[in-house]
């Protein structure tokens, strides 16, 4: 099937000139006042035979303009492709859906077998049906309407259709417009994209999952490049303007920022964590800095980062930072700091006692404030300091003897440090302990004066948001969720005190339970892991309630979790349940003590936001445990499709050859028969007759030429290449060689060409093309020459063959790269069509692309390139010229 190149050469509507009656009557009143004007001295006669002569004239430039407007406003045409003979036969073996549909209408003409299973319904029933039948919304039959009304050809449109079974796919058509049986029609080729949006669908949710588990994080979280720029981040980082100042810091080119460390020490733009992470590949946790905001005040700012590695990568080619901001904290410490300086011998704040040392005293005084926050009865009292110093845990004794010595040294103007101590419960308590030594006149410590406050609500603080801090890190870096559970067991045992025993428990169906539980022994966990459904823990984490018990011993509790617990020397158990956010229970969180004991209300918040965390950690595990099924279902789609395409290439296989040996036969019969009829009959035969006989034989001669370019651009698209090393110049020289014999009166002039890795044999078939069709289309030029010389004025470069033909509007200029397009008629110059479709096709297998510049009358040239493609080196040397013997002689090879 060819395209008709006649194409009409008037320009289009919008181009020209729109002459209104407004318009019409100002150039009229514009060339009679004039007129007027000369005729007035002349008197009324002259003035009155001018009037007559202007409203003539007016009258027939408006009808003349009115016949002019009407032929512009004609709708350009198109000359639709007509379809040869075997159009049907060639549908119906299409693999793909394809059918022809009457316009305007749109209603099914013919169709094959493909269109009818993808319809679902048999082919009798889909003819003479209506497209918009198949349409879901009226958007789409208006859409498709529309499409019709314009009969234009069309590329990759996408639509959903629904099936008889009521099933809706989506389909991606292309469509061209022909002529058939006499009357306008529109072929369409269309094929099953449904499981493609599917996919895309499925991948959009999964990435609107991962959003949100990201968007749920406190902190502001960065995801950065190799070379350090934001690459994407989370919703909080969005809403924070104080990351800009971070950001700046890692710009070179920007405005300088200053950044320092947590001691105030200058830091270099290569010790940004980022910068450090990204070079070094090892991740940073909680590491301080300050920076410059855009209003000149510092910042300071918590980071943890955590490097993205590709397998077998030494290099991280991306990294996750996780931001918070410190500076409200900061500076409040370091105004505290200052006045704590300015005020060293004074009572300061709320909850502060009062200490005091006389050297070499083996006694220390404690103020009644002291004693009070210590957990002793009200009033001051004397202590040895032996005392005093055995009730500092043991982990926390030494770091203190050393700040206190380097203090009594003369080291330091002041001690400050926070250390843990006995309080009068029996528990560790966290406590800050300041003060200044006063010296005598040899600087002999004499007198020790220092405060002591009950810093353990705000240290207990600190350390719940670095607990969630790092658990928070582990989720968003991927860590398994066993490992996950496992770390906020061991935090949690930290934070509340040394006689706790947290323990995850991982409901996996209704008798099967993991077990987290670092600090059970092995009996315990495994009488934990039996529990059936009679147990009141078991079933108050199933139902969503939780428990408390503060004493197992007093309190009413069944089950086997009662006798577990007291055998491990528990006797309070508070528990959980991990419930996601549709109410599902996956879980829960159980906190058993030593001692009874009843969760007060700072507990309860620890709890809760350490449960939260745990809900996290599970929703982030269901979320990877789905988006690995979808990843497996993918993968399980994509082998269906690939062995779909095998099934499609071996069809493709069989058509070829049912095209090769099947339609050869009846068209060297219909050949032969109209030659012998010629021979024996051509006489008994009127002119009319013999033209008959001399036009079957063209068009099964025409016929069998298509059919060998048809199979010769399947064949291009499926034979794997045999790639070697190619002499150019050689390689040209020899299709010019060939070529120019059947054209006498053309000139062919040849540059070096350099050497290409590709299949030698598709490459010549390329310039065979190319060159053949500069040659025909320059034929009827009476100084026929052709060009053929590498452009290296651009990058890649390109291969060119130019001529000084007919040439066409380069308007159309892609079109001709496609099956069947031609853009002069065959009576014109022979051909089938398909030429420059097979020169686009192996150039594209060839790792290169193809282009032509052309205009009408003036020729064109064609360009390509190759992706293993090396130019001659220097000028290219000067070009050889063929003319067919006559002047000019073949080269050698390489020259």
């Amino acid at each position: 099937m060819t395209l008709s190149r006649g194409l009409p050469h008037s320009p289009p509507a919008s181009q020209r000139l729109d002459i209104s009656r407004p318009a019409l009557a100002a150039g009229l009143t514009a060339i009679a006042l004039p007129g007027f004007a000369l005729c007035y001295p002349q008197g009324w006669p002259a003035m009155l035979a001018w009037g007559a002569w202007c409203i003539c004239c007016g009258a027939l430039l408006s009808l003349a303009g009115r016949r002019w407007l009407g032929a512009a406003s004609q709708p350009e045409t198109m000359h639709a492709a007509s379809p040869g003979p075997g159009f049907s036969d060639v549908l119906q073996e299409l693999p793909l859906p394809a059918c022809v549909l009457s316009l305007p209408e749109g209603r099914i003409k013919v169709l094959n077998k493909a269109l009818a299973v993808l319809a679902d319904e048999p082919p009798e029933q889909l003819v003479s049906r209506a497209l918009m039948d198949f349409c879901l919304t009226p958007q789409d039959k208006f859409n498709l309407t529309r499409l019709l009304l314009e009969a234009r050809n069309l590329d990759d449109v996408e639509m959903p259709l629904r099936r008889h079974d009521g099933a809706v796919h989506w389909i991606s058509a292309s469509a061209r417009a022909i002529t058939l049986d006499g009357q306008a029609a529109l072929l369409v080729i269309a094929h099953d994209v449904t499981a493609q949006k599917q996919a895309q669908r499925s991948l959009s949710a999964s990435e609107e999952r991962f959003r949100v588990l990201l968007g749920s994080l406190s902190e502001a979280v960065v995801l950065y490049d190799a070379r350090a720029s934001v690459v994407t981040s989370n919703r909080q980082g969005q809403a924070c303007d104080w990351l800009d100042a971070a950001h700046a810091g890692l710009m070179r080119n920007g405005r300088e920022v200053r950044l320092w460390d947590e001691q105030g020490h200058a830091l270099a733009r290569d010790m940004h964590p980022v910068v450090r992470s990204l070079a070094d590949g090892r991740a940073l946790r909680d590491l301080v800095i300050g920076a410059e905001d855009a209003a000149g005040q510092v910042r300071w700012l918590n980071v943890n980062t955590h490097p993205l590695f590709h397998a077998g990568a030494a290099r991280p080619y991306a990294l996750v930072a996780s931001y918070s901001d410190l500076t409200a904290r900061i500076r409040a410490e370091r105004a505290l700091r200052a006045s704590e300086q300015r005020y060293a011998l004074a009572l300061r704040g709320m909850n502060e006692g009062l200490a005091e040392w006389m050297a070499p005293s083996d006694r220390m005084y404690m103020s009644p404030r002291l004693s009070q926050i210590m957990g002793y009865d009200a009033g001051g009292r004397r202590v040895k300091v032996r005392e005093f110093v055995s009730g500092i845990h043991p982990d926390d004794r030494r770091a203190w003897s050393a700040a206190l010595a380097d203090h009594l040294k003369g080291r330091s103007d002041h001690f400050e440090h926070e250390i843990r101590m006995r309080h009068a419960d029996g528990d560790y308590r966290w406590f800050l302990l300041r003060g200044v030594a006063q010296r005598d006149a040899k600087g002999r410590s004499r007198r020790v004066v220092g405060t002591v406050a009950d810093v353990s609500v705000r240290k207990r603080l600190e350390l719940i948001d670095a607990a969630e801090r790092e658990l928070l890190s582990l989720i968003a870096s991927g860590t398994p969720l066993e490992e996950v559970m496992l770390r906020l067991t061991l935090l949690l045992s930290e934070l509340l005190d040394d006689r706790t025993r947290a323990v995850v428990m991982l409901f996996a169906g209704e008798a099967s339970c993991r077990l987290i539980a670092p600090h059970l022994s092995g009996g315990g966990r495994a009488q934990l892991q039996e529990l059936d459904g009679n147990d009141a823990l078991r079933s108050a984490l199933l139902a969503g309630r939780g428990l408390i018990c503060g004493d197992l011993n007093e309190e009413s509790f069944a089950g086997n979790s009662r006798n577990a617990l007291l055998r491990e020397g528990l006797q309070a158990v508070w528990a959980f349940p991990l419930a996601l956010q549709d109410g599902t229970v996956h879980g829960g969180l159980v906190v058993a003590h030593e001692r009874p004991r009843r969760p007060s209300r700072t507990d309860e918040m620890l709890l809760e936001r350490l449960v939260d965390i745990a809900r996290l950690a599970l929703e982030r595990d269901l979320s990877e445990r789905q988006l690995h099924e979808l990843n497996e279902s993918l993968e399980r789609r994509v082998a269906e499709r690939t062995a779909l395409l095998e099934q499609a290439n071996g069809e493709l296989e069989a058509f070829s050859y049912s095209v090769s040996h099947d339609l050869r036969t009846p068209l060297r019969a219909i050949n032969g028969f109209a030659h012998l009829l010629t021979e024996h009959a051509g006489a008994a035969l009127d002119e009319e007759g013999r033209d008959m006989l001399s036009r079957i034989q063209r068009g099964a001669t025409r016929m069998g030429l298509l059919i060998d370019d048809i199979l010769h651009f399947s064949r291009v698209s499926r034979i794997d290449l045999a790639y070697g090393d190619i002499d150019l110049d050689a390689l040209v020289a020899s299709v010019v060689a060939d070529l120019i014999e059947q054209y006498p009166a053309a000139q062919v002039d040849v540059a070096r060409l350099g050497t290409a890795r590709g299949d030698a044999a598709m490459l010549r078939q390329v310039f065979a093309n190319l060159v053949g069709n500069a040659l025909k289309f320059s034929s009827r030029n009476s100084q026929s020459r052709v060009e053929v010389f590498a452009d290296r004025t651009q990058q890649p470069a390109a291969l060119c063959v130019r001529d000084n033909g007919v040439g066409f509007d380069p308007a159309y200029a892609e079109r001709l790269f496609g099956v069947f397009q031609r853009m002069h008629g065959a009576e014109e110059f022979p051909g089938t069509g398909v030429g420059l479709a097979i020169v686009k096709r192996i150039v594209e297998r060839h790792g290169g692309r193809v282009s032509v510049d052309a205009a009408p009358g003036r020729g064109a040239t064609f360009r390509f390139t190759l992706e293993h493609y090396c130019p001659p080196e220097g000028k290219g040397g000067a070009p050889f010229r063929l003319m067919n013997g006559r002047d000019g002689s073949m080269p050698r090879t390489g020259t």
